[in-house]
């Protein structure tokens, strides 16, 4: 059995889906598959050196590597030289290409229909979905709302979790990235990542608390993020981090606790990615959590500022709180594995043959 995977998702430098990809393909056999990437901006391929991939990043760089992969990968699709495959992204380019070729096809989560809605793309989305044979998603929360969204036969639908490579922590350097207590806040802060109201919680726990910070991970804090910080007067408690994977590693494994104020998600992998640091986590009970999370999540009510602040309390405030939740994430999270999730996939293809 041989499985091609496109280009697309290898364009980009981080985030969930590439990360998903590449920790995948990583544990399968090196003999049944390959890529029509070129040349690869991520940065997750660069550590496992699955890929070739570019020296320093560069603003256009990423449209570059669009322009130089997709006619190979067009001519690769055309060549017919694989048993299955798999479409990294929503691009159409490959449909017509592909002939009778099986083609499965992975859907991460509701975001481009709902909450950040983009049509255009979402059509591309109904057109890969409906020419897919398989249709690979991330978690029950995220098929049922594809079944919802989309004319698709539930049949051809299959739920495959995402895994975690768990880091060696005593191999990170012992120190500090600031000397301060701090409550951890990961990624992008889009509307739907409920960081408006993680800033009105924060401001409760820290007028309980004037000596913890809230670290924030992704870009830096846009002007309006800014505003709304200083009015609460928390602009020195709020901590902004350029954060590369072993820089996260070391921001979860000195958190007080990781907070996850979501109002959807497909998944959410760094409630994984904090479980393997002996993180605890507090999150929302929204969308996927209460299934990926189970009972090793401390939950609060999405729409509460005051709920979230009193879980964040109660996880700085109650030591035998904070290490039973330890506890219960370290158990968790030995129930997902990229072994696990690279042999459900190859069960897939072989379906598919």
């Amino acid at each position: 059995m041989r499985v091609l995977f496109d280009h697309q998702i290898f364009d980009f430098v981080y985030g969930g889906a590439p990360k998903y990809f590449v920790m995948m393909i990583s544990r399968l056999p090196q003999d049944v598959w390959r890529t029509t990437c070129l040349c690869s901006n991520n940065e997750y391929a660069r550590a496992k050196g699955l890929l070739r991939t570019c020296g320093n990043h560069f603003r256009g760089q990423s449209v570059l590597m669009e322009r130089l992969n997709r006619p190979y990968s067009r001519w690769m699709v055309r060549k017919g030289d694989y048993d299955v495959f798999h479409q990294t992204n929503f691009g159409t380019y490959c449909l017509e290409d592909l002939g009778r070729k099986p083609m499965v096809t992975t859907y991460h989560d509701a975001n481009l229909s709902t909450f950040d809605p983009h049509p255009e793309i979402v059509e591309k989305q109904r057109r890969s979905i409906e020419r897919a044979d398989a249709v690979i998603c991330v978690s029950e929360n995220t098929r049922n709302d594809l079944l919802r969204l989309f004319d698709v036969d539930e049949r051809k639908t299959h739920v495959i979790y995402h895994g975690i490579e768990m880091p060696d922590l005593q191999a990170l350097p012992a120190d500090r990235l600031t000397p301060l207590p701090y409550v951890l806040f990961v990624g992008r802060r889009s509307a739907y990542k409920n960081f408006s109201r993680f800033i009105d919680a924060f401001s409760l726990l820290h007028a309980r608390h004037p000596d913890i910070m809230a670290v924030c991970t992704s870009a830096p804090f846009s002007s309006e993020e800014r505003e709304l910080i200083g009015k609460r007067g928390l602009q020195d408690a709020f901590l902004h981090v350029a954060a590369d994977e072993p820089t996260m590693l070391r921001l979860y494994r000195d958190a007080l606790c990781f907070v996850f104020p979501s109002i959807y998600e497909g998944f959410g992998m760094p409630i994984l990615e904090a479980w393997s640091c002996r993180c605890p986590v507090v999150l929302s009970n929204a969308s996927c959590f209460p299934e990926i999370a189970g009972d090793a999540g401390l939950f609060f009510d999405v729409n509460s500022a005051d709920d979230m602040a009193e879980k964040m309390q109660m996880m700085v405030e109650d030591q035998q709180t904070r290490e039973e939740y330890i506890r219960r994430g370290q158990h968790r999270v030995r129930q997902f594995s990229w072994e696990k999730c690279a042999a459900e996939h190859i069960r897939v293809y072989e379906s598919l043959m």
